[in-house]
């Protein structure tokens, strides 16, 4: 595909660091990484607060969840 018939989809999605950056933009309060991080870390963490989270580098990280298999996050 030439430059000038690039689409939105192309751009957004021409490597896993764009796409995810492109997610973490959009204004959301619940995304599907989110949800993926809680059952992951969250459900078997005895932490009294989040603020030093051991799984910081995954916390609201599209890019960590697109990582993931596709059977573990289809919902």
């Amino acid at each position: 595909m030439s430059k000038g018939n690039t689409t939105a989809f192309d751009a957004i999605t021409k490597d896993k660091p764009t796409l995810a950056g492109f997610l973490r933009s959009l204004p959301c309060i619940e995304a599907p990484w989110d949800a993926a991080f809680q059952k992951r870390y969250c459900s078997s963490c005895t932490a009294e607060n989040c603020d030093a989270c051991a799984n910081e580098q995954f916390r609201n990280n599209p890019e960590w969840w697109l990582s993931l298999p596709a059977a573990e996050v289809e919902q």
